[in-house]
């Protein structure tokens, strides 16, 4: 008996698995549950609302063999660790597996592993608890809740516009920010304005430039063509202005913290153009194992956190870290500590590198491009944030005359600190030595016309700092927000924006009006608050439930009354009748969008394309027209001839290939627009752009805010140092 009688343990990721069973020997059997093995019923609500609301959870289908198999895994076992993601998800999955090997409840044991290092798997398996019921609790709550928005409120949007439809209680509210931010935009009048740089010379002929900064006293540029005209007349060649105010400072800039799920998501979008889910994806890989020469090794800590805090042991190896590698004056003077958000659950540490030793670069051949891109980031940022704060060296200047005043700044590193490696460090203008009372000549002044914008459309990294601003989601739940919206279509990507889709503002319209109390920001901030205050164990989670259902249930009895009403103005009588049996066609959502469907259906089931948008090309194969079709990816062109002649290609870009000036296709995929080239293989997922590089003369590339040649660019990432071996 003593041979079989082996310690199991139970992790969610088979990856994960594979790891830990390195470490701990022939003592355990490792085994995984692939996730969740119980969840609410897909068929039916799921939960008794006249019971407590109490839950029925089931097995997921195809998991009955893999409980089996943990079930016979666990038949003679001496001990059970259940080690499940140390998270609400986690701990409910956790309870669930209780509960199915509940005849080996005396030797069930919870193990929380935050870091999958061999050190820290053997220190955790000596340092057990039990499943935190609060936890479970605010899980059960989330999931609750969850379920009753999307199964009473999902068929209004079926009734109205089509099935397939889902409403999320806080998938909702995402969708609310970026329709209303859309809104906001479509109606946003620009007003013209004008800014001034001008150019000045001191009495010991040095030149510097300013920014109009304030007239008559108050901070603001020119307004109109009126006042443009004022200061060309007023504004001339040798107009002697005078300092009224010089200074020089030395600010610091302190490093930002380490990352938190969030931070982490939206640096990875900004700066490696990564969605959310992807970068949580390849974060889940790094935490749960990566084949080294020295074994599977978790490089980070576990991704899912909100809390900025790091644990004194791991501060002090990064503190002697950043001594050796930069040297002393480079370490902070004493260990720097941030403050967790308000609202921080704070049930982890910052994600950060588990092996100071294991640098991105010592470690690059083992990892994917993907992989080495977070794990830089995340090591880069966690060491930052202990290292010595950058100095600077600033002056600033206001030279006024007759109420008009520019400002003259200068910025100057005078110690880099964790700019050393975050290699961010400003060097701006330039400001003489200058006092109060000098004066300075104006040589010239450019104007320069702008116009004031509306605020910008929401990114994959803005919209999750303004959902986790306003409370609404938790660290777990950001990443699947976001691909629900783009999953069901509700929203597309633009040149890296966030914009509804047509179906999107349907969607919006219909359950905003109606359930908007429910959809609420404010009330969803408030609702996440509670279910933090279930996990604390200082609320009961049927209160919680309850709180929330009873408005819902008065508002989704008013939407559900109207519902009908809200079809017949969202269903429009086009001026066309059905060529079957005469009676009007309307407009109806299919998969891929709006076409035109018998106003008789069910009787008749005639339907057309609501409108063709015709292009300038035909067809190769039948010579008929090429029309622009909408399908799962976005749109592409189809022969007008189908379903006769079915050909198909993508839609082409109208700017050409910047390397060989060829014909660019417009591919839509999960990531965005790919634009590629099939005569010389350029593919980028910036589009190109009608100006040639000054450099190369090749053609250049929209890359964000700013145009870059993919030639020259290329260039600089591929040639190697003039040290490099």
């Amino acid at each position: 008996m003593a041979e079989t009688a082996k310690k199991v343990i139970i992790v969610e990721s088979p990856t994960k698995a594979k790891t830990i069973k390195t470490y701990v020997g022939r003592a355990y059997t490792v085994v995984s549950s692939k996730g969740h093995i119980k969840d609410l019923p897909k068929s039916t609500l799921g939960v008794d609302v006249d019971n407590n609301f109490e839950p029925r959870y089931i097995k997921i289908k195809g998991k009955t063999k893999i409980i089996q198999e943990i079930k016979k895994a666990c038949k003679k076992s001496s001990e059970i660790y259940i080690a499940s993601d140390p998270d609400r998800e986690g701990e409910a999955i956790a309870q669930h597996l209780a509960e199915e090997l509940n005849s080996y409840a005396p030797h069930i044991k919870r193990v929380l592993f935050y870091e999958i290092t061999p050190d820290y798997v053997k220190k955790a398996l000596r340092s057990t608890t039990s499943i935190n019921k609060n936890l479970v609790e605010a899980h059960k709550a989330r999931r609750v809740l969850d379920r009753i928005v999307g199964y009473y409120t999902s068929p209004i949007l079926w009734k109205v516009l089509k099935r397939g439809l889902s409403a999320g209680r806080v998938q909702s509210v995402a969708l609310r920010l970026i329709c209303e931010r859309e809104t906001e935009i479509r109606a946003f009048v620009p007003t013209p304005y004008w800014n001034a740089v001008a150019e000045f010379e001191t009495d010991k002929s040095e030149k510097f430039k300013g920014t109009l900064w304030r007239i008559d006293g108050a901070v603001r540029k020119i307004a109109n063509k009126d006042e443009l005209a004022r200061f060309e007349s007023f504004l001339k060649q040798d107009t002697r202005f005078a300092v009224v105010t010089y200074r020089k400072t030395n600010p610091e800039r302190v490093p930002p913290p380490p990352f938190i799920t969030s931070s982490l998501q939206q640096e990875a979008s900004r700066e490696l153009n990564l969605p959310p889910s992807k970068t949580m994806s390849i974060a889940q890989s790094l935490y749960e194992g990566v084949k080294l020469p020295q074994g599977m090794i978790g490089l980070i800590t576990y991704m899912r956190t909100d809390s900025v805090r790091v644990n004194a042991q791991a501060l002090e190896e990064l503190r002697e870290y950043i001594g050796g590698k930069y040297g002393n004056e480079y370490q902070c003077k004493e260990t720097r500590t941030y403050k967790d958000r308000r609202n921080a659950q704070a049930g982890h540490e910052a994600i950060r590198p588990t092996k100071m030793n294991l640098e991105p670069d010592t470690i690059k051949e083992h990892l994917t491009p993907d992989q080495y891109d977070v794990y830089k980031i995340i090591y880069n940022r966690y060491v930052c944030s202990q290292m010595a704060a950058a100095r600077y060296a600033m002056k600033e200047a206001i030279l006024e005359h007759m109420g008009i005043g520019f400002k003259a700044e200068e910025m100057k590193p005078v110690f880099l600190g964790y700019q050393l490696l975050s290699g961010d460090p400003i060097d701006r203008g330039f400001v003489p030595e200058l006092k109060v009372g000098d004066p300075v000549r104006l040589c010239e002044v450019t104007y320069e016309e702008k116009q004031t914008e509306p605020l910008p459309r929401f990114t994959d990294a803005s919209l999750i700092k303004k959902l986790e601003d306003n409370g609404i989601g938790r660290p777990s739940t950001y990443a699947h927000i976001l691909q629900t919206l783009f999953y069901r279509r509700y929203v597309t990507r633009e040149a890296g924006k966030i914009v509804p889709s047509e179906l999107g503002f349907e969607v919006y319209k219909i359950i905003i009006p109606k359930l908007s109390n429910i959809f609420d920001v404010s009330f969803t901030a408030r609702m996440e608050e509670e279910l933090d205050q279930v996990e604390a164990g200082k609320k009961v989670w049927q209160d919680v439930v309850r709180e929330f259902y009873d408005p819902f249930v008065v508002s989704l009895d008013t939407a559900k009354k109207e519902s009908e009403k809200v079809k017949e103005n969202m269903t429009p009588v086009v001026d066309k009748q059905c060529p079957k049996c005469q009676k009007p066609l309307i407009v109806r959502w299919g998969k891929y969008g709006k076409f035109l469907a018998c106003s008789g259906f069910p009787e008749c089931k005639y339907s057309e394309n609501l409108a063709v948008e015709k292009t300038d090309r035909k067809c190769p194969k039948c010579g008929r027209d090429l029309i622009v079709r909408h399908g799962r990816f976005g749109e592409f062109l189809a022969c007008s001839g189908y379903p006769d002649c079915r050909y198909t290609e993508n839609k082409t870009h109208s700017t050409p290939c910047p390397i060989c000036s060829g014909d660019v296709s417009v591919i839509s995929g999960k990531r965005g627009k790919l634009y590629r080239c099939k005569a010389c293989g350029f593919s980028s997922f910036y589009p190109p752009v009608d100006e040639k590089c000054t450099i190369c003369g090749k053609g250049l590339v929209q890359k964000k805010n700013k145009r870059v040649c993919p030639v020259c660019s290329l260039k600089k990432t591929t040639e190697k140092p003039p040290n490099a071996s």
